[in-house]
């Protein structure tokens, strides 16, 4: 695991006894979390999604919702391709979810 040690709120060691392969996993696992709670957040939970890909909802919500789903998907394939290449833990770590905005009409 990653641990950092501070004296009066200065880092003074940072600690990493992850394998390069247990960082990547990790990070990937993280996005996968994150892109989750993003989508939850947005206020479409499981049901919404099922509904908006049944076609329940009106076709502009439908297609709002769908499209907001697949921008999370590449934005999570995004940093999942970025960690897999990455070549150290740092570099895995330094990846940044950017989140799509939220689209008004979902």
């Amino acid at each position: 695991m990653k641990n950092e040690i501070y004296h009066n709120g200065i880092l003074i060691e940072a600690q990493d006894k992850r394998t390069f392969e247990q960082a990547k996993q990790l990070n990937i696992d993280y996005r996968r979390e994150l892109t989750s709670q993003i989508l939850f957040s947005a206020g479409l939970d499981t049901a919404t999604q099922q509904n908006a890909a049944l076609g329940i909802y009106e076709p502009d919500r439908c297609e709002a919702i769908k499209n907001y789903i697949a921008a999370c998907r590449n934005e999570y394939l995004r940093c999942k391709a970025l960690i897999l290449a990455a070549t150290s833990n740092d570099e895995a770590d330094s990846v940044q979810f950017v989140a799509p905005a939220v689209p008004e009409n979902l």
